[in-house]
């Protein structure tokens, strides 16, 4: 599995509206998308996304993928070897949202990934 550069994720969770995305993460369905809207657009311009996975102790899963036509090259090779590979995973909490420990968590699920 072609395994993209650290600073790409980076890049992306800086640029996350997290207060948004964690508030929002609460709202919806398991296996929905949370981060960015789904076009085009949005899948080359961020390169990841960010969909929903389980609850867990009244936290929300987020689970971070990339996106098949990603503007970065690195990026478009992982999805199209598997568009559904799990890159990171982090739980946040919609009553208590820290922006910093999602970020900081994000980064370091993806660094413990293969």
């Amino acid at each position: 599995m072609t395994k993209f550069s650290a600073k790409v994720v980076k890049e992306f969770a800086q640029g996350i509206p997290w207060s948004k995305v964690i508030k929002k993460a609460a709202n919806i369905d398991r296996g929905r998308r949370v981060f960015p809207s789904q076009t085009p657009k949005n899948d080359a311009k961020y390169n990841l996304r960010l969909d929903k996975g389980s609850v867990v102790d009244g936290k929300h899963e987020l689970i971070l993928q990339a996106n098949k036509n990603a503007a970065n090259p690195g990026v478009k090779a992982a999805a199209s070897e598997d568009s559904h590979k799990i890159w990171a995973k982090i739980l946040v909490d919609p009553e208590n949202p820290n922006d910093d420990k999602a970020e900081e968590d994000l980064i370091a699920s993806f660094k413990e990934t293969d």
